[in-house]
């Protein structure tokens, strides 16, 4: 499994494509940089790059799902609305499809966030609305997050 770790800010170009840092492309012990990716709509108004092998899990849970319950044909079929495999470039590049775009609310810039399993893509507005910055406010969240062992 890749670990994505970091927060980096670059450019969207006019054709929708962004640069995946080196330090999420060179993952592990890996010794080639990863070259391929699966991207698909995240949660909270992001767009999820995954590593080949990491995606498969995914799949794996998508396909499990039961084609009965209407909310698991509804979570399945818009999760994947505007995936796809993407290539990098040799300039280290991804191309974001449109959809994907709007559905991050994608300008000129990409925050590109490791969330160890996973890159998470944000607008640099919606990744800043969704963080906790406020100490006290980051110690309860990890209290109720992360429960108490006693």
């Amino acid at each position: 499994m890749a670990t994505f770790l970091g927060t980096e800010t670059y450019s969207i170009d006019d054709k929708n494509r962004v640069v995946v840092p080196a330090g999420m492309r060179h993952v592990g012990e890996r010794k080639t940089p990863l070259t391929q990716f699966v991207m698909m709509r995240g949660l909270d108004g992001c767009v999820w790059l995954y590593a080949q092998e990491d995606w498969k899990r995914l799949e794996d849970l998508l396909q499990r799902l039961s084609m009965g319950p209407k909310a698991h044909r509804a979570f399945a079929r818009t999760a994947l609305v505007g995936a796809s495999k993407v290539a990098v470039d040799k300039q280290g590049r991804i191309t974001i499809s449109p959809s994907l775009m709007g559905h991050a609310g994608l300008g000129k810039e990409a925050v590109l966030h490791g969330q160890v399993g996973r890159i998470e893509i944000w607008s640099p507005e919606r990744f800043q609305s969704g963080l906790v910055t406020e100490s006290a406010d980051y110690d309860a969240l990890a209290e109720k997050v992360l429960g108490d062992d006693e």
